[in-house]
């Protein structure tokens, strides 16, 4: 499965502080600008197609839509500070349709600075003027520690969002490229350029991802009753011929074969 869209951080979209002991995520991706620290230990952080192992003193940042995942190997203590893009559209406009070249920042003095500031932030709470202001100061110091690489389009944050969350509601409908074209006022073929420069998939393809992500849930559910064509129905598979076929081609195994690996507990009437 390809990286998934964190539907449940878009919503939200806050500014968001965390602290963490061995700690763990699935690749996804979400609008907001994501900074991983490692506190204590080690962990192996992915953001795009680069990948490290980050001991203690290290951080991770991803962009506006860049996959990231990250694991602890043994024992880890970590923080994350996620950063919507309403409260630094300087930046955002800055780091629009680029990618860190080398999303790591291991310079021990850079990071407790950045460290610093986040301190600072958390105390001013109550104050939204300071604390944009040591936001700035923070993703100021990023865009001198981060190699970006130039992208190929002008990314628009909120038509990102709002094309995710759209799909991500939707996707059990009939709905196609060109249903979606017509519901944002976009020709087809502009917005399947745009959705694959800025998420570099298709939309087609991200949306048999979301209906397949669905089937599973469905599937794997304890003491289900649902039976395949349920399941594929449900997800937005017009049948289930089409259904086994997409499911064979991304898992390699067909949806009868995939519920007899499950344990007996959890298999589903086929």
């Amino acid at each position: 499965m390809k990286a998934e869209f964190n539907i449940e951080r878009e919503k939200q979209n806050l500014l968001f502080y965390e602290e963490s002991i061995n700690d763990a995520a699935p690749i996804a991706f979400h609008s907001q600008v994501e900074l991983f620290f490692v506190d204590e230990g080690e962990m192996v952080a992915t953001v795009g197609n680069r990948q490290k192992l980050l001991k203690a003193g290290e951080m991770a940042v991803s962009l506006s839509f860049e996959a990231h995942a990250y694991y602890t190997p043994e024992a880890s203590r970590s923080t994350v500070l996620i950063i919507p893009t309403y409260l630094c559209p300087e930046f955002i406009e800055e780091t629009g349709g680029k990618r860190t070249e080398n999303p790591f920042i291991t310079d021990g003095k850079t990071v407790a600075r950045i460290r610093e500031l986040i301190t600072l932030l958390n105390k001013c709470e109550h104050s939204p003027l300071e604390q944009k202001g040591y936001l700035y100061l923070i993703l100021g110091l990023l865009l001198r520690q981060l190699p970006l690489a130039e992208g190929c389009h002008e990314m628009d944050p909120s038509l990102s969002s709002r094309l995710l969350l759209y799909i991500n509601s939707n996707f059990q409908k009939d709905i196609t490229l060109a249903s979606i074209a017509e519901e944002f006022g976009y020709h087809p073929s502009y917005l399947s350029r745009y959705f694959k420069a800025t998420f570099r998939m298709g939309l087609n393809q991200y949306l048999t991802t979301v209906r397949l992500k669905n089937a599973l849930l469905l599937m794997n559910e304890k003491n289900s009753k649902h039976n395949l064509t349920y399941c594929a129905l449900e997800s937005g598979f017009h049948s289930l011929r089409t259904f086994h076929r997409t499911f064979l081609k991304e898992f390699g195994m067909s949806p009868k074969e995939y519920l007899k690996s499950l344990p007996p507990e959890e298999i589903i009437s086929i």
